[in-house]
């Protein structure tokens, strides 16, 4: 077989939840992602129940959440490379839970504004993007390659804990203390986040100098040739690029056709949407284990082709509960089976890539795909206008074998990265 990129880990072997900085990075995740998730739900509930916020005003709101992706990843990439990561991840949480405090410290003065609102939400996603970058190149400095998988693989799952569970928790505590204070419970999450990197005893490495430094352009455009140049990488993040404008394009429809077209109930989709978040936490547990068994390229193409087919089925299934069933149980298996590859596939640009130039890395691989991601509900929304919901959802659902295509029919498919 043909290997490609074989790089070879270090550390110890072992547990990681016996692994003490491990165990505070992964907790501290956890905590400030269901406060993120709280703030998904309390955020919008301050503008709508405080404010009194136009629709147009609501909108705006959630438009701002998606531009620190497209304006920050490539400027994240670049402060990853150039100081130590994990001052840089402590920097961003004291930071969000300061601005995130702003929110409930103005409700109690009476003095919140739509301005205050925009401007949180701006500032709060610009960190988070300088975070998640940073967070992604600090774990192969911390435990090396032979654990990477795991690593990405429980990181992923208290991810998936949090979509799961943190919604709910969010409109429980909006309901009990009203969705200002709720706000501050996020704060909370950022302030245990810093303390727990702060905790670590990591003791990272001084970061490299580059031809290129003092020049952030020159270190933004040595990213991007970098990732281009690469064929693994450059495959990866074409073809997450296309997948995601898919799923996006089919996500921002799925709502509208299953209540419209299949006469659902807003508390059958919720329920639908429930079991999916399941199969995704279910396949982060079990990521590791499949992609050593299989192979990491394996697992990525194989990964991509159990998924993209059953995008197909929601357009297909007949109205009533039979179709909701299969829907649900189908959602279920796609998701874990995505989880599964977005853990190898993370895994293997961590170690196709040298250290200085992971953050990098990360930030334009990010860059490429939330440039193209406002594509997807606009394809979606002229093909449902012009050709109906189901025919759009049939066509974007096909569209997604792309994906796997892509990746099959590329290096990837051999990739051997141990």
């Amino acid at each position: 077989m043909r290997t490609v990129g074989r790089v070879r880990g270090r550390g110890p072997a072992g547990s990681l939840w016996r692994h003490r900085d491990f165990m505070l990075l992964w907790s501290g995740h956890t905590v400030s992602l269901f406060g993120s998730q709280i703030s998904w739900i309390a955020l919008p509930m301050v503008a709508v129940a405080g404010l009194h916020a136009t629709t147009f005003e609501v909108a705006v709101l959630g438009a701002m959440s998606t531009l620190p992706a497209l304006v920050v990843s490539l400027p994240a990439g670049v402060l990853a490379d150039r100081h130590r990561r994990r001052r840089l991840m402590i920097a961003c949480d004291a930071g969000s839970a300061l601005v995130m405090a702003s929110v409930p410290i103005a409700a109690v003065a009476g003095r919140v504004t739509m301005a205050q609102l925009y401007a949180v939400t701006l500032v709060v996603g610009a960190l988070g993007v300088v975070f998640g970058t940073a967070a992604g190149s600090l774990t192969p400095v911390l435990l090396g390659g032979d654990r990477l998988t795991d690593a990405n693989a429980k990181m992923n799952t208290a991810r998936g804990l949090a979509e799961m569970a943190g919604p709910s928790v969010g409109g429980f505590l909006v309901g009990l203390v009203g969705a200002a204070r709720a706000v501050a419970a996020d704060a909370l999450s950022y302030a245990v986040s810093a303390a727990a990197l702060a905790s670590m005893r990591l003791r990272e490495p001084k970061p490299e100098r580059t031809s290129h430094r003092g020049r952030f352009l020159g270190e933004i455009a040595e990213g991007l040739r970098f990732v281009l140049a690469q064929p693994v990488l450059r495959v990866l993040a074409l073809s997450g690029a296309v997948s995601a404008v898919l799923l996006r394009g089919i996500s921002s429809m799925w709502l509208l056709y299953v209540v419209r077209e299949l006469g659902w109930s807003p508390w059958a989709a919720g329920l639908v949407y429930g079991l999916s978040l399941v199969g995704g936490v279910a396949g982060s547990m079990v990521a590791g284990r499949v992609t050593a068994r299989l192979g990491m390229g394996r697992v990525i193409v194989l990964g991509a082709l159990l998924s993209a087919p059953f995008e197909l089925v929601t357009p297909l299934v007949p109205p009533g509960l039979a179709g909701q069933w299969t829907v649900g149980l189908v959602f279920t298996f796609l998701t874990a089976a995505g989880m599964v590859q977005m853990t190898a596939a993370q895994t293997a640009r961590q170690l196709l890539c040298p250290p200085g130039m992971l953050g990098r890395m990360n930030g334009s691989t990010q860059f490429m795909q939330a440039g193209l991601l406002p594509l997807g509900p606009l394809l979606a929304g002229a093909l449902g206008a012009w050709i109906g919901l189901r025919p759009a959802l049939i066509i974007l659902g096909g569209a997604t074998l792309l994906w796997p295509l892509l990746l099959s029919l590329s290096p990837v498919r051999t990739l051997d990265v141990r």
